[in-house]
């Protein structure tokens, strides 16, 4: 037998074989894509239902509102206030609404609610037990119009004594200033007053709700 020195090999394909390995193939396609349609139809749904949770809640605010304020369009206001702060802070909208209709069930203006909440929540750096605190402690002082003692514990136990702060504006000893408390001589003006020091610019509590939003739990307050 002659040979010319080349080599030749079979390149021919198995037609049949081919065929069940594509059928495997689309097998494969198929599961994966009805998985990953199947998970994106589980999301889809739970977020439609937090999307209507969130409608439902945002409607009752509304409603709550409107029966503390009077109007339907001041409520709207008010919430949309409320939402654009819960965004910027490490609180949520249930902290912020809860608080302001604690502020207005106290008798205290509509229009002075932001502003109170945003020192208040300088003060509390974050905290929602602190915040929940003191917003229920000025209040309940607003009311009265003076400075009580079980304002001063509650507010103290939260971390804040409007005391120490009128005290270092003022010169006056604690001693003192916490005589004329008990006389009835430490209005809530001096008080609102402390916060606002206390949460201005040089203050010590000077943008504590910006610091708590950089920690992990307030950004995922905000993510929320």
């Amino acid at each position: 037998m002659a040979y010319d020195g080349s080599l030749k090999f079979d390149t021919s394909m198995n037609a049949e074989g081919f065929q069940q390995g594509a059928d495997k193939l689309t097998g494969v396609a198929s599961k994966a894509f009805a998985a990953v349609g199947a998970a994106a139809a589980a999301a889809l749904a739970v977020i439609g239902k937090v999307g209507v949770g969130y409608n439902a809640q945002m409607e009752e605010y509304t409603t709550n509102f409107t029966t503390m304020l009077g109007s339907q369009e001041a409520a709207i206001k008010k919430v949309e206030a409320i939402k654009e702060m819960a965004a910027k802070t490490p609180f949520g909208m249930e902290d912020l609404a809860s608080g302001t209709q604690t502020l207005l069930a106290f008798g205290i203006e509509s229009d002075r609610t932001m502003d109170i909440l945003r020192q208040i929540g300088d003060v509390s750096l974050g905290n929602k037990d602190k915040f929940s605190a003191l917003t229920l402690a000025f209040a309940q002082m607003s009311s009265a119009g003076r400075l009580m003692g079980q304002d001063l514990l509650q507010m103290a136990n939260a971390s804040f004594n409007p005391l120490q702060v009128i005290s270092e504006q003022t010169g006056e000893s604690m001693a003192d200033l916490k005589k004329k408390m008990e006389e009835g001589a430490i209005s809530a003006e001096m008080v609102a007053e402390a916060f606002a020091i206390a949460t201005s610019e040089g203050g010590k509590f000077y943008n504590g709700m910006e610091a708590a939003s950089k920690t992990l739990t307030g950004q995922w307050s905000t993510l929320k």
